[in-house]
């Protein structure tokens, strides 16, 4: 592992309430109450306050808190941070953010952690228009993923972005990346 530009960007974990449908048996499917966690970055908050009318000749006033949040940020080598910004989800409401969402730290090292953040060689990441010459001075850029570590092998590993958690206790994963260690520069564990 090498040294990386630190990723500027809080990691939250959120979750939301969900019935998922399962297989009971010989094909027997049934509604069960889940949880469904998704991993993003914090890269954005505002503060929106409106005017209603409150039934009487004042007029109430209503405030209330939007974070909003994406899956992964990438980094081109003298470039600033950058994310896509037609995947930022969006939260609203402070009670709905205090009870449904919480801020993970970063530690530098980790061994068998569950939630990690992995920086990458990502080929994938798409760039902005540029000439001939100037493309061919590129470099790979760096992407930077938080997620649930579901294991390593074969050089490979598989993190994954969202897992849902139903009543009994089992965990089903998606949204789930598959990296080559050899692209990963960087590893470390979220609490």
């Amino acid at each position: 592992m090498i040294e990386t530009a630190k990723n500027p960007f809080s990691a939250m974990e959120m979750w939301d309430d969900t019935m998922v449908t399962v297989n009971e048996g010989d094909e027997k499917k049934k509604k069960v109450d889940a949880k469904r966690y998704r991993i993003r970055y914090l890269v954005g908050e505002s503060e929106d306050k409106r005017f209603i009318d409150g039934g009487t000749e004042d007029v109430a006033e209503l405030t209330e808190k939007t974070i909003f949040l994406a899956p992964s940020v990438h980094r081109l080598e003298g470039d600033p941070f950058h994310y896509d910004h037609s995947r930022v989800e969006s939260i609203s409401g402070k009670a709905r953010i205090s009870e449904k969402t919480k801020q993970l730290s970063r530690h530098p090292a980790c061994e068998d952690h569950k939630t990690i953040e992995v920086t990458f060689e990502s080929p994938g990441v798409e760039c902005c228009a540029m000439s001939k010459e100037q493309a061919d001075k590129m470099h790979v850029p760096l992407q930077y993923m938080a997620g649930y570590m579901l294991g390593k092998s074969d050089g490979v590993l598989k993190v994954a972005l969202s897992k849902t958690v139903v009543d009994n206790g089992t965990e089903y994963y998606d949204n789930i990346h598959l990296i080559p260690e050899s692209a990963i520069k960087q590893m470390s564990c979220l609490e």
